[in-house]
């Protein structure tokens, strides 16, 4: 459910200029962070034989490239950053990717990858793991959708995650830790 941050962030965005507005996609970048530094197998790089646990969470955020293709450039240290730092690097990520100036170390450094659907298409992903990445977060489109809130069906925007996760680094427990931090972020996006 992720009607809480759709209205946070409406909110948030009334007084701002375009240029400086919030998307959703910077929430969900910022959710999985925070999710990712409280669960480490899904947030590292799986070499030599063994998970090796990142202390940074470097965000890898798919990028469709305008002549067609997809990179996942990492925003390295997204953990620390603040929501409007995740947004301006998002922009610059997209924006470099796009112009082929990307760092090679943001093509490699990465611990974890999110990759979104954007505001239409399909509602649910299957994603590919990145090696030697552990894991990689899917997230569909948001669709408005009956919802059950305190006890009442009440219209609400959803968006179906999918968590990839490498098998020998974690496990379906630790997968649904992190799923339940992310979701807990999203419900409470002041908390981003």
């Amino acid at each position: 459910d992720v009607q809480p941050a759709l209205t946070w962030m409406d909110a948030r965005n009334a007084d701002r200029a375009p240029s400086d507005r919030l998307l959703l996609g910077a929430l969900f970048v910022r959710a999985t962070a925070l999710a990712a530094a409280k669960v480490p197998s899904v947030n590292g790089q799986f070499v030599d034989g063994s998970l090796r646990p990142s202390e940074r969470v470097n965000a890898g955020v798919a990028v469709a490239l305008r002549g067609g293709g997809l990179v996942a450039p990492a925003l390295i240290d997204a953990d620390a950053m603040s929501l409007d730092e995740t947004m301006a690097g998002m922009r610059d990520l997209v924006s470099r990717a796009r112009a082929g100036r990307l760092r090679s170390s943001e093509m490699t450094e990465g611990t974890i990858t999110i990759s979104s659907l954007g505001g239409t298409g399909a509602e649910a992903m299957a994603g590919v793991i990145f090696p030697p990445q552990v894991a990689l977060v899917g997230l569909g489109a948001p669709k408005l959708r009956p919802w059950v809130v305190d006890g009442a069906v009440a219209p609400r925007t959803v968006v179906t995650l999918t968590l990839s996760v490498d098998h020998r680094a974690s496990d379906g427990r630790q997968a649904a830790r992190f799923i339940a931090e992310f979701q807990c972020h999203i419900a409470s996006p002041e908390t981003l």
